[in-house]
């Protein structure tokens, strides 16, 4: 009696565990990255891709395509909204005339400084804030997997010690709200793709870059910059992983679910190497060469970075989303710690 109720437990197990491989149709699916597979995060992605094809037993292949090779930031939306790319990251500080919502928490600098948090906060929002949905609704896009990107700083050609350091500096940027930062502390931003970051400081195009200490080792910044700083600029939600709206609801329940359960397990897996890499990236760039300056005026630059948060609000109201942005900017107050 004892084996027959065990034969039937495990029947039970079967019956309401995950789809098996035959339950899910051959897909072949192409994901678009904006960043190098070298970069870190990009392990994230290959981690979901791996594993979506190991549990559906080999039947849903994603193939990656590396540093916007299938489409430049501008034509990335239109891209993925039509279905003309399956999967791709998308940054959406980078889509402000398009998801001034959805773009918040990817835009603003020093705005947010807990990583993980971030990455609940930026769900929430996606998934139950009407104006973001309503975004999201007329590009024809579903948000699958977020990731952080953790404290942003400066990496220069010399050093930033004081506020007068940054007078003048050509620095990365991108965005709309990041180059309005760096204009404040008196540097001229530069907004140009990750991609392109070496060689326009080779060029003398830039003298700093805007990026975190876990990065400049991949984008091999440390060969053009041999001075770090201290200050952080704060974290920000990265670039989210999107699909069309239509084809996420063409796919059956099978391949959704599965979806699901593996971005939610990459997203975990992306926290914990995020913060690992970052741990030990500032010994990494002393060893290659770096200096990493102590900024030896915090508060005065504090004074002169405006509340970005006020900012945004202040340009949403131009465009006649003041209450909307008000009422998520309380929220994110209220949730981002």
């Amino acid at each position: 009696m004892n084996i027959w109720r065990s034969l039937a437990a495990v029947a039970a197990i079967v019956l309401t565990g995950p789809a098996l491989a035959q339950d899910y149709p051959e897909l072949t699916l192409r994901y678009s990255s904006n960043i190098p597979e070298v970069v870190n995060t990009s392990k994230i992605d290959l981690f979901f891709s791996s594993e979506i094809a190991k549990r559906s037993g080999g039947k849903i292949k994603i193939q990656h395509f590396w540093a916007n090779t299938l489409g430049g930031e501008a034509e990335i939306v239109d891209l993925t909204g039509s279905g003309a790319v399956d999967l791709a990251l998308i940054v959406t500080g980078n889509q402000v005339s398009r998801l001034p919502f959805a773009a918040v928490t990817n835009s603003l600098p020093r705005t947010f400084a807990d990583g993980p948090v971030l990455v609940e906060l930026t769900r929430d929002l996606y998934e139950n804030n009407p104006t973001i949905q309503a975004e999201f609704a007329a590009a024809n896009l579903q948000p699958l997997l977020y990731r952080y990107l953790p404290d942003y700083r400066v990496y220069c050609t010399a050093p930033i010690r004081t506020m007068a350091d940054f007078a003048n500096k050509k620095v990365r940027s991108y965005g709309a709200y990041v180059p309005l930062m760096f204009e404040a502390l008196g540097a001229v931003p530069v907004n140009i793709p990750p991609t392109d970051m070496i060689q326009a400081m080779s060029t003398g195009a830039l003298d700093c870059t805007y990026l975190f200490n876990s990065a400049v080792g991949q984008f091999k910044i440390d060969q053009v910059a041999k001075y770090g700083t201290d200050i952080s600029f704060g974290v920000i939600n990265a670039h989210t992983l999107f699909t069309s709206r239509e084809k996420w609801n063409s796919w059956p329940e099978s391949v959704r679910s599965l979806i699901t359960e593996v971005a939610r397990e990459a997203e975990a897996y992306g926290a914990k190497l995020i913060a690992e890499d970052e741990a030990k990236a500032e010994a990494a760039m002393v060893a290659a060469g770096m200096e990493i300056v102590q900024f030896e005026e915090m508060d005065k630059l504090g004074d002169a970075i405006p509340n970005m948060l006020d900012v945004w609000v202040t340009k949403m109201a131009e465009s006649g989303k003041e209450a909307e942005a008000r009422e998520m900017a309380d929220y994110i107050l209220a949730h981002r710690e």
